[in-house]
């Protein structure tokens, strides 16, 4: 009797013990642990590949993400093209341009010498085409400028180089012209300068030519060789304008009224005309072409100051006055 109920108790306890544990548990998952050593590189999972999710619910792979700079070169190489296209109205247009064609070079070349760690190519070769083509037709134009801006009948004459640098020379205490000036006066030649700044900006009549900006712009009383007193005409009618004179946007005849000629009937070169030419300032450089005069006792008997900075040079009856085409 014991041994029978002994054999039943154990036999509950074994059955309960299998059912146990084969009985599934659905509250706990079932956790795999895989040593790292046992991974091959086949069962890796490739992250760029992976999908990821965004703002939004939108998805992006990680492989557009991949960002490429832009070469600093290129945007520069861009710029120097665009600036190289002031070369058409100056040389220093085209000073950038000539500079801007080997930054264009080079940033080509080190865009194409990164493997696609950089990019910009196309941005690189406009600026460079942009800086070639600047440079020949800029400098092509400015040749072409040059060779036809002077009037024909007048010579051109560098007033810097061919008469403030050659001065006076004096002898027994006189001045006289050096001889390559000399060989100049009372002949029609085209100078460019600067003029000197006044409070009007158009219809001047007669202003003061000097050699470079640096009197004009930044003061200073300039010697007697460094300017010209320029001088335009008086006309009997507005059909007696010069001819080269309507090639310049700047020039103008007017009418003189009676309190005008009263005031000019004691000036010499006033002869009862009724029009005059006139022109408007310019701030640049600007071009006169006119009969080149000179009168070497100007000052004679006065103050030394007097002597020094007194007007020599003179051009009457001028017949252009404009922009200079040309810088040189």
């Amino acid at each position: 009797m014991t041994k029978q109920t002994l054999e039943q108790e154990y036999q509950k306890k074994s059955d309960g013990s299998i059912v146990h544990e084969t009985a599934p548990v659905a509250s706990q998952p079932s956790l795999k642990f895989q040593d790292p050593s046992s991974v091959n590189g086949a069962a890796l999972v490739n992250e760029s590949s992976v999908s990821k999710s965004i703002g939004w619910g939108s998805t992006f792979n990680a492989d557009d993400s991949d960002y490429v700079p832009v070469s600093p070169w290129a945007p520069i190489a861009l710029c120097m093209g665009l600036l190289g296209l002031t070369g058409f109205i100056g040389y220093f247009g085209l000073y950038v341009a000539f500079f801007g064609i080997f930054i264009g070079i080079g940033a080509v070349k080190q865009i194409r010498a990164s493997g696609g760690f950089v990019k910009g190519t196309w941005m690189a070769m406009l600026g460079l085409v942009l800086s070639i083509c600047n440079f020949c037709l800029g400098s092509a134009k400015m040749s072409y400028d040059y060779q036809h801006e002077v009037p024909a009948g007048y010579q051109r004459v560098n007033f810097q180089k061919d008469v403030a640098e050659k001065q006076f020379v004096f002898v027994g205490g006189y001045r006289k012209l050096a001889p390559e000036v000399a060989s100049v006066i009372g002949k029609k030649v085209y100078l460019k300068g600067f003029m000197y700044a006044t409070q009007a900006t158009d219809g001047l009549r007669q202003f003061i030519l000097l050699k470079d900006n640096g009197e004009c712009c930044f003061g200073g009383k300039p010697k007697s060789h460094d300017y010209v007193i320029v001088t335009l005409p008086f006309l009997k009618s507005s059909a007696d304008r010069p001819a080269i004179s309507r090639r310049a946007p700047g020039m103008s005849v007017v009418e003189l009224n009676e309190d005008s000629q009263k005031k000019l009937v004691a000036k010499e070169e006033y002869q009862d005309e009724k029009f005059q030419m006139v022109t408007r300032a310019f701030v640049g450089m600007v071009a006169v072409a006119g009969v080149l005069e000179a009168d070497v006792r100007a000052g004679t008997g006065g103050p030394r100051d007097d002597f020094e900075y007194a007007p020599v040079y003179k051009m009457k009856n001028v017949e252009l006055v404009e922009e200079a085409w040309t810088r040189f």
